[in-house]
């Protein structure tokens, strides 16, 4: 019998990170390009993308910029690209429509969607019933993928009510379960399963784990039947006290744990067959 396959995504920068804390993030479009490209190479099928500022490295919701970093990595690779529409309504207080500015214009494969309200830290991530019903309305009609962004058991449910139940999206659905964020669920074993027991099937997920919980939750769904995302936006540690030097070191370091246990690393066309993603000429 053939080893299932497991997508890995990469996000390079986030947009909470700072070079303060690391200096191997990759900040200007060359830089996310070519660590981007360098990630893929390792194995990631996945690309999921903040904008920074250049100069400041900041975050931005700069248009420009994200057609840069798309433009650099579809340049020498066929990984999927996925633009947030979140990290811009803590970081930047854009609103909803701000934050959709860039999947409308430069409609990526796959976008973020984020599925409730929370507290990120001691800021409000603001995402009501209406915001999760416009961008997943919107996101059909443009032909962008959603991912929807879990940050505790009650989003799944917002998922079923304003986007399924509404008749404006069928399943299978792709979402990510986010463990770990200050304000959402907590990074440990029993709630990720909580979380992959809550989900309808059918559907595809990945698990985020925040901080030192990236690789071993990561790893945990990955064994539970679900895919993985690793890079800098979540993580900046190797291993405890080692930084990574790049997003690609914790690409492969992901790869060959997922390749010990017996599955391998799904290419970028099987990622999307698995995500349901017609393949653009």
């Amino acid at each position: 019998m053939a080893s299932r396959r497991v997508i890995i995504t990469v996000a390079p920068t986030g947009s909470v990170t700072t070079r303060d804390q690391t200096p191997y993030l990759p900040i200007t479009p060359d830089e996310v390009v070519a660590d981007s490209i360098r990630a893929i190479d390792e194995g990631a099928a996945v690309v999921h993308l903040h904008a920074r500022d250049p100069e400041t490295g900041k975050p931005t919701n700069d248009v420009s910029i994200y057609r840069e970093y798309i433009e650099g990595i579809k340049a020498k690779s066929d990984a999927i690209i996925q633009i947030t529409t979140g990290g811009g309504a803590v970081t930047l207080g854009l609103s909803p429509e701000d934050r959709l500015a860039a999947v409308k214009e430069l409609k990526p494969e796959m976008a973020s969607l984020n599925a409730g309200s929370m507290n990120f830290g001691r800021k409000l991530f603001a995402n009501t019933p209406d915001v999760i019903e416009t961008y997943a309305r919107l996101m059909k009609e443009w032909g962008v993928v959603p991912e929807f962004e879990i940050y505790d058991v009650g989003m799944i449910g917002n998922v079923m009510r304003w986007v399924v139940d509404a008749g404006i999206m069928e399943l299978p659905l792709q979402f990510s379960l986010v463990l770990g964020v200050v304000g959402g669920i907590p990074a440990t074993p029993k709630n990720l399963l909580h979380l992959v027991e809550s989900l309808p099937q059918p559907c595809t997920w990945q698990v985020i784990g925040i901080g030192r919980h990236q690789i071993p939750l990561g790893i945990c769904g990955v064994i539970c039947g679900g895919n993985i995302r690793v890079g800098m936006e979540d993580n900046i540690y190797l291993e405890k006290g080692v930084l990574a030097k790049s997003n690609a070191e914790l690409v492969a370091k992901a790869v060959r744990i997922i390749r010990e246990l017996g599955f391998e690393i799904a290419s970028p066309d099987e990622a999307r067959e698995m995500l349901n993603i017609p393949k653009r000429s």
